[in-house]
């Protein structure tokens, strides 16, 4: 892999309990829009996932925001599709994640909900079976993953996950070491 075209953030659309959650999602998104790469998100306007999106906003960046018809309706008020270069509605959660991954670069995942960790878990599956080969950066921003990384480890010591799977997500502190990882992931290439 050559260059990082683009980047799927999956986060939560709750603000969490931590004022730093946002920050970093925000800083995530400026970093992703100034290094020239297209950012795929879950198109909503609030929480985390509304922070990544301001962030690659205020930069001039370019969006792809993906959500579901039953989202669309009940949350229209809060997306931003009018902001977004380019805009997907599917009709079914698993269509949407597809299309996410093709044509992503890259996956991060930022603190969320189940549907986050629904997200992060079918990512780790389909780069286990070989599906998909895209770097898996976990940002554990504020220990937000320690205990997720406890349960990965605990599934290898009862034999789970094997030795080889147990490093599919890379873990890292904050936005500004998502691009870094990456590229050491990929075998170097650039932004």
């Amino acid at each position: 892999m050559g260059k990082i075209e683009s980047i799927v953030v999956y986060c939560g659309g709750a603000d969490g309990d931590n004022p730093i959650y946002r920050e970093e999602a925000y800083k995530l998104g400026r970093i992703i829009a100034e290094s020239g790469i297209k950012l795929i998100y879950g198109a909503g306007g609030r929480g985390v996932m509304g922070a990544v999106a301001e962030g690659a906003m205020d930069r001039g960046g370019y969006l792809i925001g993906a959500t579901i018809q039953e989202f669309y309706d009940v949350e229209r008020p809060d997306l931003v599709e009018s902001k977004i270069q380019q805009f997907e509605v599917w009709d079914k959660m698993s269509d949407r994640k597809v299309s996410m991954t093709k044509q992503a670069s890259a996956i991060c995942v930022l603190p969320g909900g189940y549907g986050t960790f629904d997200e992060l878990f079918e990512m780790l599956t389909l780069k286990q079976k070989h599906i998909i080969r895209l770097p898996i950066i976990v940002v554990n921003i504020d220990g937000f993953f320690n205990t997720a990384r406890k349960l990965i480890s605990e599934l290898r010591q009862k034999k789970f996950i094997q030795p080889a799977d147990y490093h599919l997500p890379i873990f890292v502190p904050g936005a500004a070491d998502v691009i870094p990882a990456i590229l050491r992931q990929t075998g170097g290439g650039h932004a």
